[in-house]
């Protein structure tokens, strides 16, 4: 994997209002604002790949292929898709056919 392809998406949220905002930021720039360290976050990282559509594939997205709703984990060093808890499957074999839904935090599904 290239070294550029290597982001994350993260999830903070906002301490005074108590509403989540999705931000995202790339290891290898600065312009990660730090202060928000210092509030609850959740990091998710890019697996460098893409859906059906082209969207990019986080941990935490939530999946639809063959009418199955899996969700992407990083577990024993390597992306894997949790089917109602179970991880069998790594997360290369459902492409090129799945399309990203939405994630476990926002819990929207989006079609």
């Amino acid at each position: 994997m290239d070294i550029k392809k290597i982001k994350f998406k993260a999830l903070f949220q906002d301490i005074s209002s108590l509403q989540d905002i999705w931000q995202f930021s790339t290891v290898n720039t600065h312009d990660v604002d730090f202060i928000k360290f210092r509030q609850r976050s959740e990091w998710l990282q890019y697996t460098g790949l893409d859906d059906k559509d082209g969207h990019e594939i986080f941990e935490g997205d939530l999946l639809e292929w063959d009418k199955i709703i899996l969700e992407v984990v990083f577990e024993a060093g390597s992306f894997r898709v949790l089917n109602e808890g179970d991880s069998d499957m790594l997360l290369w074999f459902c492409l090129p056919d799945c399309k990203v839904i939405g994630n476990k935090y926002e819990k929207k599904v989006k079609h």
